[in-house]
């Protein structure tokens, strides 16, 4: 019963007790939906805060003892009311909102549950709201919120003696109340001497605080108090960090849940091209078949069609005219091992993302499980879930990729390139950039003792080209060469650097 009218109808005078005299000294948000406004005199401690939550969801006010400020991630809001003095606070008559005059100037509380929102008037004109995704409240005209009802048998009866079509303030609550008590089943002067007796009751009862948690100004509870402040303060740190925490608890198990999801997807893919390399032929068996005839064998040659002694059939081999048929083994030996590090590289990639699967099941489990905020919040902190770890992943110069076991970096924007190459990269690690165009640095970690693979370097460089001015072209040259070869020129434009020894490959344009 929190919207209703006549529960703001007590709300109303409690506050112009406490605000009356005081000056409006800030009004400010720092959380979606949330205002807060703070009361107080000039030049001395704030006396009196509002913090006006009108999450479509959640909508209500709360009146805290006093209220930190954050350091960032606030705005100034209602400038214009700053410095001014509280006249008045009075409810729209029959209407879910109500007032903090200024003399001239009114700040209108309209809380209509999912459309509350806060307004800026002057002279009977809506000037500034709050929430502007509520664009049609600049329409509103404050003195027509007061609804003039006359409350007499008459024009009772005229709405067919159903307090609920002559007051529509009285809300669903109280047509639920009706029900219960019989009303609908008495005659005409009983039903008006019950509507009489229900006026009387929301007027005078005391709010009781229901543990679902709600309040009522009908429906007896444990506990009540006759204070509108004192219930809607206790409603707020009832229903609001339940919400909250609740909310917090979904996105956290959602969050996991899509990663679970991607390296789920990410194993499909990986099982497949697993079994796509180890049912190709391996190069090793192809060079240990041209070892075996290098004496019938000359430079100069593109093929050969050769005996298998694998599978005791002929076989033909593709080679480079420009190599020796020893050098054109050797580059099969070498890519047999580049095909061995690859498919060790998936094994280890998939046997991680299963552990990983079954380590963010768990953490689901957990989070699922808990019932305190604090711990909550500990839990996600101590394990890298929060908001903060992903802002502060999102502040990185780069994005991150693993290929294959490879982690490769490409740089966000021009600054962020410079920070990458200079700071981020090490000398051994591989650098990539798009040949003669303006584009992202592209960084392939190195790993100690290992070459880059001749299938990363293609990836990278796919991504470099992917991210340049070239990512429309079929075919884009892409150099690459180690970091230690790249520096910077003294008052280059960001991202401009001067490569001392490189080499090219063409690759198709392609994000990972």
């Amino acid at each position: 019963m929190f919207h209703n009218y006549f529960f703001l109808k007590r709300l109303a005078p409690e506050l112009e007790h406490e605000l009356k005299g005081l000056t409006l000294l800030e009004c400010f948000s720092q959380n979606k939906d949330e205002l807060i406004l703070g009361f107080g005199r000039k030049e001395k401690a704030k006396e009196f805060y509002i913090r006006a939550n009108l999450d479509p969801n959640v909508s209500l006010l709360s009146f805290p003892d006093e209220f930190a400020r954050a350091g960032k991630n606030s705005v100034d809001l209602f400038s214009g009311l700053l410095d001014k003095e509280v006249t008045g606070v009075t409810v729209f008559q029959y209407e879910r909102s109500f007032q903090i005059a200024f003399d001239e100037d009114v700040l209108i509380f309209k809380m209509h549950a999912r459309r509350a929102n806060i307004l800026h008037a002057q002279n009977d004109e809506v000037v500034n709201i709050f929430r502007k995704s509520l664009g049609q409240d600049i329409e509103i005209i404050p003195s027509e919120l007061n609804r003039k009802i006359e409350i007499n048998k008459e024009n009772f009866n005229a709405h067919s003696c159903d307090p609920t079509l002559l007051l529509p303030a009285l809300g669903k609550e109280t047509k639920i109340y009706l029900e219960q008590t019989g009303f609908y089943d008495l005659n005409e002067n009983q039903k008006w001497v019950k509507f009489n007796s229900l006026l009387q009751q929301l007027d005078q009862n005391p709010i009781y605080l229901h543990p679902t948690p709600s309040i009522s100004l009908l429906s007896p509870a444990g506990e009540s108090t006759e204070s509108a402040i004192t219930a809607a303060n206790w409603l707020y740190h009832q229903l609001v960090r339940g919400f909250f925490f609740e909310k917090e608890k979904a996105q956290a198990v959602a969050k996991l849940k899509q990663r679970i999801r991607k390296s789920e997807s990410y194993i499909s893919k990986t099982r497949t091209k697993l079994a796509q390399i180890e049912n190709t032929r391996s190069p090793e068996e192809v060079a240990n078949i041209l070892m075996a005839n290098l004496n019938s064998l000359q430079t100069g040659l593109s093929k050969a069609v050769l005996h298998d002694f694998y599978h005791d059939a002929p076989i033909e081999i593709k080679l480079n005219r420009e190599l020796s048929p020893q050098k054109n083994a050797e580059n099969l030996y070498r890519k047999a091992k580049n095909r061995h590090q690859e498919i060790d590289a998936l094994k280890e990639n998939l046997a991680a993302k299963e552990q990983l699967i079954d380590t963010l099941s768990r953490q689901v489990l957990h989070i699922q499980e808990i019932a305190d905020q604090k711990e909550l919040r500990g839990y996600l902190k101590d394990h890298g879930l929060s908001q903060k770890e992903k802002v502060k992943d999102e502040h990185l110069p780069y994005h991150e990729f693993i290929v294959d076991g490879w982690q490769i970096l490409l740089g966000r924007n021009a600054k962020a390139n410079d920070e990458l190459t200079l700071k981020v990269a090490n000398k051994n690690d591989l650098w990539l950039h798009a040949k003669d165009v303006a584009g992202s640095h592209v960084v392939v970690r190195q790993k100690p003792g290992q070459n880059f693979p001749s299938h990363i370097i293609e990836k990278a460089a796919a991504l470099a080209a992917a991210n340049s001015k070239r990512k429309t072209d079929t075919l884009c040259p892409v150099i690459y060469t180690q970091k230690k070869f790249v520096r910077k020129m003294k008052g280059a434009p960001a991202g401009q650097v001067i490569v001392e020894k490189e080499e090219v490959v063409m690759v198709e344009p392609a994000n990972i």
